[in-house]
């Protein structure tokens, strides 16, 4: 903290200024080679929307690019110009006004891939774990090369399958994501866990039995000719095993829905697909 100097370096008392670091890697000093950092521009209009005053950018502030100009901004999960890809880490706290007070873009070296601590991470200010789109965050870091210390392996970034028996009812969860799970012997509904962006799941029937997959909320399932489906069931008997489903949450102009879609099977009369309803 300090106070010294007012505009034009005459003497008096100005705010007070604060430099926060935050400790972004892990794994030791050997981990620091896997870093890989690229000389970027932050645009002026980026902000930090957890910090005071919010044109300070903390350390771990997620960033997209825009399109149009190439430079970064905050990272937007549902946004339209670019910046909903994201491009790059803020590994410093960079400060988006001169001692003017006025703002001007920021030319700093970036993170691009790295072993993360996942609680150091912001999204738009707020902090990944919890957050509405943290799933859909470690995805696309992961994609990034980046590691983060709660799941090395790409299991909450859904990108790592995984598969899971289940001979009855079951609330999916979070946690689950990139999980195919593989229904025997009875009837089961498969409950979605409350939709976020970045979850995927895969629902696979291997016995002549009922397999229903359904929202939690209701109304957000895209499914032929309707856009907010509650429900996707496979009742016909004889017309059940090899019934597969896949889901996707994602953003759709700006709103949270679950893609629908159903995997090919083949049969050996040639036809494609198996007898379903959808609850509207």
């Amino acid at each position: 903290m300090s106070a010294g100097q007012g505009h034009f370096g005459i003497p008096g008392t100005g705010a007070a200024v604060f430099n926060e670091t935050t400790q972004l890697f892990w794994g030791g000093d050997e981990s620091r080679l896997q870093i890989l950092r690229y000389d970027a521009e932050i645009l002026a209009t980026a902000i930090d929307a957890g910090k005071t005053p919010t044109n300070v950018l903390r350390g771990g502030l997620l960033l997209g690019k825009v399109t149009a100009s190439g430079k970064l901004k905050e990272w937007n999960p549902d946004g339209d110009d670019g910046s909903e890809v994201l491009s790059a880490v803020n590994e410093f706290e960079q400060r988006m006004v001169d001692y003017l007070g006025i703002a001007q873009n920021r030319f700093t070296g970036v993170i691009v891939q790295a072993p993360l601590k996942a609680a150091a991470l912001l999204i738009e200010g707020t902090s990944l774990v919890g957050h509405v789109d943290e799933y859909l965050a470690r995805r696309q870091l992961h994609h990034m090369g980046c590691r983060l210390d709660d799941d090395s392996q790409g299991f909450l970034a859904g990108v790592t399958p995984r598969r899971s028996v289940k001979i009855t009812n079951y609330v999916v969860l979070p946690t689950d994501n990139g999980t195919m799970f593989v229904q025997t012997t009875a009837d089961a509904t498969f409950t979605l866990p409350a939709i976020k962006a970045g979850l995927t799941f895969e629902f696979l029937q291997t016995a002549d039995f009922e397999m229903v997959v359904a929202s939690a909320e209701g109304d957000n399932m895209i499914v032929g000719n309707d856009a907010s489906a509650d429900s996707i069931t496979f009742t016909a008997a004889g017309a059940q095993i090899g019934a597969r489903v896949k889901v996707t949450g994602e953003y759709i102009n700006g709103v949270l829905k679950w893609i629908v879609e159903l995997p090919y099977t083949p049969f050996n009369t040639g036809l494609n697909t198996l007898t379903f309803a959808i609850a509207t």
